[in-house]
């Protein structure tokens, strides 16, 4: 039996102002490193650049649903920090939304372990 055939692949976007570290805010964030899991191995993708949804502290639900749609094919957003209403947008499109400030090599590991431990409970 081949082993690739049981392996989930996923998608994440990362919010970060250096490639290195999750450091931004999910609404002041302007480029996002998308990240694809598969087989045994994280693989950068691209950068994702767009408009921060927040100016000045506020922004509009429209908007909000619009620049969520940029990240329809990733499984989870990571970021600094994700306001409740971000947050509730992003779950609404079925992405999984996670404040993980610190390393982005680190913090895809604790993403792996988090699908594995959700795959537990699917099977």
């Amino acid at each position: 039996m081949d082993n690739n055939q049981n392996y989930k692949t996923f998608v994440v976007a990362i919010a970060s102002s250096d490639g290195y570290n999750i450091d931004v805010h999910f609404g002041r964030a302007e480029t996002f490193y998308i990240y694809r899991f598969f087989i045994d191995e994280w693989i950068f993708i691209e950068k994702r650049e767009l408009k921060p949804v927040c100016q000045n502290g506020k922004h509009s639900i429209s908007q909000m649903q619009e620049s969520v749609k940029i990240f329809s094919d990733c499984k989870y957003i990571a970021a600094s920090k994700i306001g409740a209403g971000a947050s509730s947008t992003i779950r609404a499109l079925g992405i999984i939304p996670i404040e993980l400030p610190g390393d982005i090599n680190e913090a895809l590991e604790k993403i792996f372990s988090y699908e594995e431990i959700q795959n537990l409970f699917i099977n």
